[in-house]
């Protein structure tokens, strides 16, 4: 945890030498989610953006007895400026999910993504990538490599904002005699509904879907209470 708040940090210091200000936005919620049974749920989201730069830290809690499903995800892509609607980014995670038999996953994956259409109430971005897993971070130096290709659109109606994500991961790393490809496609669906400012309900799923037959697909649904507000940090 401490590896992503310094890249956090770093990042917002060097960018915060253009002389456009930056935006913050915050997020957070607490609620309910089923993963194989129902126990507590806790999000916290920061974000910001200046100019062509983006960050964004995502930390996930899923407490259940038996099964938990924790994450960390940091974000960071930055667009060409003589091609606005073409970016670069930067995915790190660290994943630990014990339905899915992973200790900790981390994962890092970096490539190109494309703006398909962006207005104020909608956009829809498209990325390709290369990434790789260390599936038992702790104990094992191991890479598994992987393309990966998604997309994510957002859109609002009204007093309700939605999110799709849909990625694909395909193995090009080999693959040991006595395993099974790690090849799998991620979906995620999100809805916001506004309560009253900063407060909104959020539901959401998300499923990991496995190319092998013989590995457990992981999938999650919530319900929570939560707020997204601006922050009035000048970094």
């Amino acid at each position: 945890m401490r590896a992503f708040a310094f890249i956090f940090i770093c990042f917002s210091i060097l960018s915060s030498q253009e002389e456009v200000s930056a935006v913050w936005t915050q997020h957070g919620r607490a609620g309910m989610g089923e993963f194989k049974s129902w126990g507590g749920l806790g999000f916290f989201r920061l974000k910001r953006i200046k100019g062509n730069t983006f960050h964004d830290l995502r930390l996930l809690g899923l407490f259940i007895p038996h099964n938990t499903l924790a994450t960390a995800r940091y974000k960071s892509s930055n667009k060409y400026g003589a091609f606005p609607k073409l970016y670069r980014f930067t995915v790190t995670s660290l994943r630990r999910s014990s339905v899915s038999n992973l200790n900790i996953r981390y994962h890092y994956n970096q490539g190109f993504g494309a703006f398909l259409f962006d207005r104020p109430s909608t956009h829809l971005t498209s990325e390709l990538a290369v990434s790789y897993d260390m599936s038992d971070y702790l104990n094992n130096t191991r890479k598994t490599s992987y393309l990966k290709g998604g997309f994510f659109w957002d859109f609002d109606i009204a007093r309700s904002s939605f999110a799709i994500d849909f990625e694909y991961f395909h193995q090009i790393s080999d693959i040991l005699p006595d395993e099974t490809t790690l090849s799998r496609t991620e979906i995620s669906a999100e809805i916001n509904f506004w309560i009253r400012e900063p407060w909104l309900f959020t539901t959401g799923y998300e499923q990991e879907f496995y190319t092998a037959t013989e590995r457990r697909d992981a999938r999650y649904i919530y319900f929570s209470i939560g707020f997204r507000r601006p922050l009035d940090w000048k970094l």
